[in-house]
């Protein structure tokens, strides 16, 4: 049975989703003792320990890499750290579904990058399908509610923005390292970057070292497991596939935010948030049956 690796890059950017979903709400439950600085060190260092021990398991890729592209793997970590940063930021001080759909405007922006930077051509019903689940992003955010401060707006946007430009740059280096390497590169800088700015007074990003008790570090190693798992999905996603095609299936990460948003204690959504969810579902469907079904066929003729 053979499957493209369009169709694979989909199911890795589901499983990508899932997992930063859990993350998500793992930083949720810390948020009231960790700031967002302390919670990116926790979440990459935990990260770094993980990849550590796939590269010791597993064999060297022997696929042969170009020399070169370090500017764009820093790029790529820095920019990427900073989009956490401003997610973990909204998670701290707005509901759960409301900073998960925020940091969803990310497939709008990585569409537009990709043509821009990659030179890709989404078809029409990828651009139809896009344009979908950022409506439904904009009824999940409920803008008619309003009361948001602006720091979390500019905190969102920032996040979607930077984010993108992250996710674009996965698609170039590709060629230079696996996505082991990139994994690492990223969980080695926002360490570093988490690692010096908790001990920093830093307005709505850190207030000083907090030391996790009890429970707090049992949240703290499956943050970093969910976002470890959620770090190496993703990368493997947008290695496989054009990222005009995987970044609109991230949208589901709003679905799962919402539902662990209950969990947590946050309102039932109304009626707005609810075509949201079906409008997202919508895309993702929208965008992932053609594939599937081309290689249901192709099954078929083999």
């Amino acid at each position: 049975m053979k499957y493209s690796q369009t169709s694979f890059g989909i199911i890795y950017m589901a499983l990508s989703s899932l997992s930063f979903a859990l993350m998500n709400a793992f930083v949720k439950l810390l948020s009231p003792q960790l700031s967002p600085m302390e919670n990116i060190f926790f979440r990459s260092f935990v990260m770094v320990i993980f990849v550590l021990g796939i590269f010791a398991f597993s064999s060297p890729s022997k696929k042969e890499k170009k020399k070169g592209g370090w500017g764009k793997l820093l790029f790529r970590a820095v920019i990427g750290g900073l989009s956490m940063l401003a997610l973990f930021y909204n998670i701290a001080t707005i509901p759960l579904g409301t900073a998960t759909a925020f940091a969803q405007s990310v497939p709008i922006y990585t569409v537009i990058f990709s043509v821009i930077f990659l030179r890709e051509r989404p078809k029409i019903g990828v651009i139809f399908a896009t344009i979908i689940g950022f409506i439904g992003v904009v009824c999940i955010s409920n803008p008619s509610v309003g009361g948001l401060d602006s720091k979390n707006i500019f905190a969102g946007i920032f996040s979607g923005v930077s984010a993108a430009l992250a996710f674009v740059t996965l698609r170039s280096l590709r060629d230079y390292f696996d996505e082991r390497s990139v994994v690492f590169a990223f969980g080695i800088t926002m360490s570093i970057i988490g690692g010096i700015g908790m001990f920093i007074s830093i307005p709505h990003l850190s207030n000083g070292w907090y030391f996790p008790t009890g429970i707090e570090w049992l949240y703290v190693f499956l943050m970093g497991l969910a976002g470890t798992f959620g770090q190496q999905f993703l990368t493997r996603a947008y290695m496989l596939a054009p990222a005009g095609i995987v970044a609109p299936i991230d949208y589901s990460r709003i679905v799962w935010g919402v539902a662990l948003g209950l969990l947590l204690g946050d309102k039932f959504p109304d009626l707005v948030s609810i075509v949201g969810i079906f409008l997202i579902i919508l895309s993702g469907v929208l965008i992932a049956l053609p594939v599937f079904l081309r290689d249901i066929k192709r099954i078929k003729d083999v």
